[in-house]
């Protein structure tokens, strides 16, 4: 069975306050690609590293908080990153089940094909939603088209759209980019939007498949005529001005943190929080999965670019 906390944001939750933490005892933690700003920030603030925000050297394609270990000896960048993995949606959450991490913070609860996964290894998890995210809509700059119904959206990606004359554009096919399956975004994709309604065969449009959080962002850069769908995050804190793209309105309300918070963006969705139900409670994992859900675990949420959770 598995089940959530509720209120643990918080609001009327005991204070957990993690002083002093040493690398040597801190979990051993996973996060999503667009999550680990976040798992990010609440490590480095727990074991006191310095840090800031700068472009990716690797990527050039998303701002990172990048760490600062010249000050401190006691423990190095690769020893963080030793006890503090990034797997991906699916990886944190089957690692997680598997024994191989104890904390994780992903985009999404646990999907069905995980449920069946834990339902066979035997392991339970409790899972939080931790903070407010969105799934949003995203197109080339020039591309004239600035809003979608919820109904159009979900026509492109079943096929029965296929021009964007069709919904007040330019007389030229469209290009819906999907995601790769067990994404976090494709989940969303298929149970927030979708609904449970078929999508295109992404069989036949293999080469329009984004197996990593940038693929569509590259896609669209060069393509007027595309369209594909991210985490509102990873958009406006990870992604920022590095590659230009528009994210659409959607039933004309425009994805923002106020229309996210007040639920008035019709696809808003949450990222989550997950420990082993199994977990000693005395334990550092459990420990660090309560304070996520503390008003100074919600200050490091909101200082991330998520939206804390207040109610």
């Amino acid at each position: 069975m598995f089940t959530g906390l509720c209120g643990c944001n918080g609001i009327g939750n005991p204070e957990i306050d993690l002083k002093d933490v040493k690398l040597e005892e801190w979990p051993l933690t996973d996060c999503s690609t667009s999550t680990r700003p976040v798992r990010d920030l609440v490590a480095y603030k727990l074991l006191g590293v310095p840090y800031k925000w700068e472009v990716d050297w690797m990527s050039g394609t998303t701002y990172i908080i990048t760490p600062d270990f010249s000050s401190d000896e006691s423990f190095s960048y690769n020893d963080y990153l030793a006890k503090n993995l990034c797997s991906g949606t699916h990886g944190a959450y089957m690692n997680l089940l598997e024994g191989k991490t104890d904390v994780i913070i992903a985009s999404r609860d646990i999907s069905r094909n995980e449920k069946a996964s834990a339902a066979e290894l035997g392991v339970a998890l409790e899972t939080a939603p931790l903070a407010i995210d969105a799934l949003v809509f995203i197109v080339n700059p020039k591309n004239p088209v600035k809003n979608l119904t919820s109904d159009q959206v979900r026509k492109i990606y079943t096929g029965e759209i296929t021009n964007w004359k069709e919904v007040g554009g330019v007389d030229h096919a469209i290009t819906p980019y999907i995601r790769n399956a067990d994404s976090g975004s494709q989940e969303k994709m298929e149970t927030l939007v979708m609904k449970g309604l078929t999508m295109i065969d992404g069989t036949y449009m293999a080469e329009i498949i984004g197996s990593q959080m940038a693929s569509p962002y590259m896609q669209l850069e060069g393509d007027e005529y595309g369209i594909g769908y991210t985490p509102f995050f990873y958009c406006t804190a990870m992604v920022r001005d590095l590659l230009k793209v528009d994210m659409l309105s959607i039933d004309g309300v425009a994805p923002s943190k106020e229309s996210l918070r007040t639920k008035k963006y019709p696809f808003v969705s949450s990222i989550y929080a997950a420990v082993r139900k199994t977990e000693d409670h005395e334990s550092m994992a459990y420990k660090l999965y309560r304070f996520l859900f503390t008003k100074k675990g919600a200050d490091i949420i909101d200082e991330s670019g998520y939206i804390a959770i207040d109610e």
